[in-house]
């Protein structure tokens, strides 16, 4: 009956030592991860909403934000002149948002990211709330909304 014991004990303590291994490469990869998607906020939603660019955003679209606006581009012509009653950009504040890894059987690893970022502009304030999709190990869109009671009016 010891050696039983003695054989699950091993076990127990191989699943904790497998357990620790896999949340340590976790972590590892998740600081890893915010700190990419965040500079890539940083870096990226600035030629957006500086000048309001569909163009730029375009370029730095994921292939299914791509699927959502060539559905209607008058549409997103529309949403851009909308966007312009801000003004012009004054300032970015700091994003604020994290990564996200989720494994699926059926369709494998997503790796995604979502952030605020607050902007004032010429003519008011906009909370900017993005969603990012991680393919073949670069960022790119995959929301872009932008909130402003300037865009009720």
């Amino acid at each position: 009956m010891k050696k039983v014991f003695q054989i699950l004990g091993g076990i127990f303590l191989a699943l904790l030592l497998i357990i620790a291994v896999m949340v340590g490469i976790g972590v590892y990869q998740g600081t890893r991860l915010d700190s990419s998607s965040k500079a890539y906020v940083e870096t990226n939603v600035k030629p957006v909403v500086a000048t309001w660019s569909k163009d730029e955003l375009l370029k730095r679209s994921s292939p299914q934000l791509m699927a959502i606006l060539a559905k209607d581009p008058d549409q997103v012509d529309r949403l851009f002149a909308k966007l312009s009653k801000l003004g012009a950009l004054k300032s970015l504040g700091e994003p604020k948002g994290q990564s996200l890894v989720a494994v699926n059987i059926g369709s494998g690893k997503a790796v995604s990211a979502s952030y605020t970022e607050s902007g004032e502009f010429e003519n008011g304030h906009a909370e900017l709330n993005i969603r990012l999709i991680q393919i073949d190990g670069q960022w790119r869109f995959l929301t872009f909304y932008v909130n402003s009671p300037i865009l009720l009016q």
